[in-house]
């Protein structure tokens, strides 16, 4: 944990220090001033944002894409394309209080944002056991 503390602590005083030194370059007088400005305000130094872009290309590579996450990452977008659309085309398959909230037609953009908040307030495991009670006979509601 001390590790984690020191470069936590690298990054916090870096985007500050680089960031007061950006603004003191810049001396805006409003906040318009801020969005006009060519780059951003507020960032890393060249430096730190050399490092954290070397990180994220080794997560990148040997982490992020690696063939296991690919995989889960693949089954996870299988079972929530499947119950979003399941759930749009079928809107009595909601539960009691999303269905009365709903009070929309099958397939109209409603219908669509109101699955979609339904799908993104689930947890991993809840959409896994929502889309078998959903698609395997086997499994009782």
């Amino acid at each position: 944990h001390e590790t984690i503390r020191r470069v936590v602590n690298i990054l916090v005083t870096d985007i500050e220090t680089e960031s007061r030194r950006r603004l003191e370059t810049l001396k805006p007088r409003d906040v318009d001033a801020i969005r006009r400005a060519k780059r951003p305000v507020i960032g890393f130094s060249p430096d730190i944002q050399a490092a954290n872009a070397a990180i994220k290309d080794f997560l990148h590579a040997r982490m992020y894409r690696h063939w296991r996450v690919n995989r889960m990452t693949s089954k996870a977008r299988h079972v929530t394309t499947e119950l979003f659309r399941r759930l749009v085309a079928e809107p009595e398959l909601l539960p009691d209080d999303w269905r009365a909230r709903a009070g929309y037609a099958p397939g109209t953009d409603r219908a669509a944002r109101l699955v979609a908040d339904y799908i993104a307030g689930m947890t991993d495991r809840y959409a896994i056991d929502e889309h078998k009670r959903l698609t395997d006979m086997s499994v009782s509601n």
